[in-house]
């Protein structure tokens, strides 16, 4: 599925995957690995590996309505803070895998509980097709929720989360009932409030030679991210700092990995210690990929605390029993597809908006067909979910192209998104030409102050064949003219980076709501992405 660069300080494992919270578990010689998914459904991918170095898709936790509704889920105004499922944490207890997450709700009041959503998932068969629960639902005032077994006290079970920093800052904790979500121990108590640094949050607990460790995030998703750890000889503290805080963050501001905190710590069955963590590359103007997941390696030593190199280096260098990088992806998405009696087994990795309306979408005959929202939802709306299928970029240059029949219909409209949000994205738009048979291409922008159309005058094209070629500054657009692929366009990457998220691309359809016939009906023929080596 990713892109990996092996390093001596610090692995890319994951590229392009949302991550907040990380959390990553070892089963019977089998890492797990989970991550935030935001507005997109199916919601909170999973993937393992067996070596830490190739990493496959096994599937996702939301794969049904029943489980979670992102309806009501959006960016909150003016900002780039975006709600959804935020902060999956993965464990395993007892022949059980467990998932805790938070559903967000940005544009609710600061102060206001039902602001933040928390559930628990769980599946003996993570592998199985829809293999995980209907939600559990406990309440809790703050995201980043975890869980944390006690096995010395009676396999007591255990919440921690952040509280909401706006409103009060610090970790919280409590016993849950994860048969009915209930509280055992009141309203949930701070354990920990950090080092001083902002925003405590994404707390994990660790049980070690009589300790009880707690992992957290401070500074904020930005260029101050880091983790910290403390430790306690009760699970309910008081708890002490490390001296060595913070145990993980970047090197310096020229680093080329940033942002990276909101961290995971596992052993391998060989007794080496790692940690997952999320990190954005550079992190200040083009980072179209957005977060990402990284692996490093560390120590901890009995009795100690862990070191994970505490400054991940600015200038890393491949080592020399290190593999070398994954060959670049080159996919044939349509041949992932599978249609059983009508219905889509949608490949793992492609994502959709919020709930998706599934009468939206057709798979027959090798084809992917597609009608426009019967809602009227577009890629330019806060909420709904307009017809638009995506994989996630997942190189700094690739390039993806589709092939598209459009139906006369001058009305409807179809073409190739670089989505990073519904006021930041790259559009290159196929469309027919004042009801006549010929097609024209162009592209539109929109951006947080609107929609900018950087080629006003649409280009005459000869089929519905679209291309775009990612660059780290850029994104070039074309169409097929003549026997030959013809400039339409281009968009910055700068447009396209920023937020929680980072970019994915797909088709997308726009136009009438009054029908599901013919005549609004446009079919994907061909969907290849190709990283550029």
């Amino acid at each position: 599925f990713a892109f990996f660069i092996h390093l001596q300080f610090v692995k890319l494992s994951l590229t392009n995957v949302c991550p907040r919270t990380i959390a990553c578990i070892l089963v019977d010689g089998v890492y797990y690995l989970v991550t935030s998914s935001f507005l997109y459904f199916p919601a909170i991918p999973i993937y393992t590996s067996q070596d830490l170095v190739h990493w496959t898709q096994i599937g996702n936790v939301i794969t049904r309505p029943s489980q979670l509704s992102l309806a009501n889920c959006t960016i909150r105004q003016g900002t780039k803070n975006c709600g959804g499922v935020w902060a999956p944490t993965i464990r395993h207890h007892k022949g059980i895998f467990y998932v805790v997450a938070t559903c967000v709700f940005p544009d609710k009041d600061f102060a206001d509980h039902s602001r933040w959503e928390n559930h628990v998932w769980s599946t003996k068969d993570p592998h199985a097709r829809d293999a995980w629960s209907d939600g559990i639902r406990f309440d809790f005032p703050g995201y980043d929720t975890s869980l944390f077994w006690d096995e010395d006290d009676g396999d007591r079970v255990y919440i921690q989360g952040a509280l909401y920093w706006r409103v009060k800052e610090g970790i919280a904790q409590f016993e849950i009932d994860l048969t009915t979500g209930a509280s055992v121990s009141g309203e949930p108590k701070p354990i920990w409030s950090g080092t001083g640094r902002p925003i405590p949050e994404a707390p994990h607990m660790y049980r070690k030679d009589g300790w009880y460790y707690l992992l957290v995030a401070e500074g904020g998703t930005e260029l101050d991210h880091c983790a910290t750890i403390a430790r306690s000889r009760s699970v309910w503290g008081p708890f002490e700092e490390c001296p060595d805080n913070p145990i993980i963050h970047a090197a310096s501001r020229d680093s080329y990995f940033q942002t990276i905190g909101h961290a995971d710590i596992f052993q391998s069955p060989e007794g080496q210690w790692f940690a997952v963590a999320l990190a954005t590359r550079d992190g200040r103007t083009n980072f179209p990929m957005g977060r990402e997941t990284v692996l490093i390696p560390g120590q901890w030593e009995p009795e100690s605390w862990p070191a994970f190199k505490a400054r991940v280096e600015s200038v890393m260098k491949t080592s020399a029993d290190s593999l070398q990088p994954l060959p670049p992806i080159h996919e044939k998405i349509l041949e992932n597809f599978v249609s059983v009696g009508g219905d889509i087994h949608w490949p793992h990795n492609l994502l959709r908006l919020r709930n998706p309306d599934e009468q939206a979408y057709q798979f027959k005959d090798g084809v992917l067909h597609l009608w426009p929202s019967a809602q009227g939802d577009t890629l330019d709306g806060r909420f709904g979910t307009p017809t638009f299928v995506a994989r996630r970029q997942t190189a700094i240059e690739c390039t993806t192209e589709l092939e598209l029949t459009l139906p006369a219909n001058e009305q409807v409209i179809a073409g190739l998104s670089v989505y990073l949000d519904f006021e930041s994205h790259i559009d290159l738009v196929l469309v027919r030409s004042d009801a006549k048979s010929s097609l024209e291409a162009h592209m539109r922008q929109r951006t947080p102050t609107g929609v900018a159309a950087s080629n006003v005058s649409p280009i005459p094209v000869d089929s519905g064949a679209l291309r775009v070629i990612a660059y780290e500054d850029r994104y070039d657009l074309f169409g097929w003219r003549n026997g030959a692929w013809v400039p339409v366009g281009t968009g910055l990457a700068k447009d396209v980076s920023g937020g929680f998220t980072g970019v994915v691309i797909g088709p997308y359809v726009e136009g009438p709501t009054n029908n599901r016939d013919d005549h609004s009906e446009v079919s994907v023929k061909k969907w290849t992405y190709s990283e550029i080596a």
